[in-house]
Formats: structure tokens, sequence, C-alpha cells
């Protein structure tokens, strides 16, 4: 028996649940990072000390992850940002859609791989610098949550030259 390309597309929709469907309760977000391989969501305590990751073409980055609640996961968009902290200057920023997975907890999603975050080459000198996170995830409905955290970028392996020197 064949199903055409439109049952099919039916059945399917009609066998999975809408995650927005269950969205209540305030937006919040909360920031962490992630061991090498992604699959677990390390909180950041604010102030803390962050490894710097060596990337596959010579820039160091550190890892962010993000968890939300009350915000739709499937029309979120996320801007985030790493400033230094005592004079909000830029060091990255990247913004837009992002894919977001259920988590653990109900009615929590984190975003489905955690961002590269690059922090150098710079012109600004990063290692052992007071820096900022700072997260703001909206939906489709207007729906928005925002956070920040200070972290001090820190060497434990490599040549962190790249990020000592202007």
């Amino acid at each position: 028996m064949r199903f055409s390309t439109t049952c099919l597309a039916l059945l399917l929709l009609l066998g999975c649940a809408d995650p927005c469907a269950d969205v209540t309760g305030p937006a919040t977000v909360v920031l962490g990072g992630s061991n090498l391989a992604g699959d677990t969501f390390e909180p950041f305590d604010d102030g803390a000390d962050r490894p710097l990751i060596e990337g596959p073409q010579i820039g160091m980055h550190i890892w962010l992850d993000v968890r939300t609640t009350g915000l739709c996961p499937t029309t979120a968009s996320v801007d985030r940002r790493v400033v230094v902290d005592a004079t909000d200057e830029i060091i990255d920023v990247q913004r837009g859609p992002v894919r977001f997975d259920m988590d653990a907890e109900l009615g929590t999603f984190r975003i489905a791989a955690p961002f590269t975050m690059f922090l150098c080459p710079s012109s600004i000198p990063v290692v052992g610098e007071r820096l900022r996170f700072m997260v703001r995830v909206e939906d489709g409905e207007g729906r928005a949550a925002a956070a920040e955290k200070a972290f001090v970028a820190v060497c434990t392996t490599g040549d962190c030259g790249i990020c000592t020197s202007t």
C-alpha cells in the first residue's frame, strides 16, 4: 500500500505534539557551557574561569550553551555576544534562528548544539580578562528573556599567544 506525500505528512503531523502548545510561565534563559562532546549542560557560575578551546582554524573559543523555559522553541531567535565586562566593547556577536530540543525537564528546551563563541584572534587581549556573555532569546509570539554572566577567559592548553596581544 502506498501513501501520498500529503497523507504521510498529515500522519506524521498528527503523531507529533506541538512543543509550543504547553508554553507557560515566565520566559527564562539560563547560560552554561558544555563539555567537548557538547552533550552536557554545565551552568556557569558568575565570574568563574572558562577555559579557551583551540579551534580547527587557529582561533580560540568558549562553548556557550543555553536553556530556556516559557518560550516557543520552534520560532526562537537568539542574540548572543561576548563583551569586555568593564567597557561593553564587543568581541563576538552572533544572532539568528536556532534549533532547540526538549531538555530533560518538562517545559525546558536546550539549544541543539552549543554555540562556538570566538574570542581570538581579536584586537582585544582576552586571556585573564573579565568578559561577559549577553544572551537574549525571543520567540515568534514576542515572548523574550535575557541573561548575562561574567567570566574570565583562561588558557589551559595550547598556544594562547593570539589571545594575549593586539
